[in-house]
């Protein structure tokens, strides 16, 4: 049996499709969603000793963290950066063994600058694909490629040092 398409049928090719992928790549450079706060409940890794990261790098509230079925809420301390700690005890040493439920990521008012660029990457992906760096005086632009083809939303670099606050720099990206 062939492996289904990403995508369904004939999609439209429109503003809201460059948004879309827009958002994708700066999550996708960032490790994480940043905007806006959401509830969610996440499985994580935990490696043993007191210390537990969560792929967040804003955390709003903790409600539960199972551990084999059993809730340790009440035994930890935790920072908006994203890290637990337990009091007492250590961690498994397991993949996937803790449940963390949690509010996370930053409100869509504290970060503006998230929402202008994604503006900026969507415009610049739908009238000029590919652009891999551009300079003004000397009015050069190089294009991204592959194979002759011009690959798709792309971040410049002054746009992933803007994102650098907000990308985790633990855990798989």
């Amino acid at each position: 049996m062939p492996i289904p398409d990403i995508v369904d049928g004939n999609p439209q090719i429109d503003t809201q499709w460059w948004m879309k992928a827009a958002q994708a790549s700066i999550r996708r450079y960032c490790g994480w969603h940043v905007t806006p706060d959401i509830d969610e409940t996440l499985k994580v890794d935990a490696y043993g000793g007191s210390i537990l990261t969560l792929p967040s790098k804003h955390v709003n509230s903790i409600t539960s963290i199972l551990v084999d079925g059993r809730e340790l809420v009440d035994r930890i301390d935790w920072s908006v950066a994203g890290t637990i700690q337990l009091r007492t005890g250590c961690w498994p040493d397991r993949p996937g063994s803790v449940t963390v439920t949690l509010n996370h990521g930053y409100p869509r008012d504290e970060v503006p600058e998230i929402a202008e660029l994604l503006r900026t990457l969507a415009k610049r992906a739908r009238t000029q694909p590919g652009v891999a760096s551009q300079s003004v005086n000397g009015a050069s632009v190089s294009y991204l490629t592959y194979g002759g083809t011009t690959l798709g939303v792309q971040l410049l670099q002054v746009e992933q040092s803007m994102l650098d606050p907000y990308r985790l720099n633990w855990g798989p990206r």
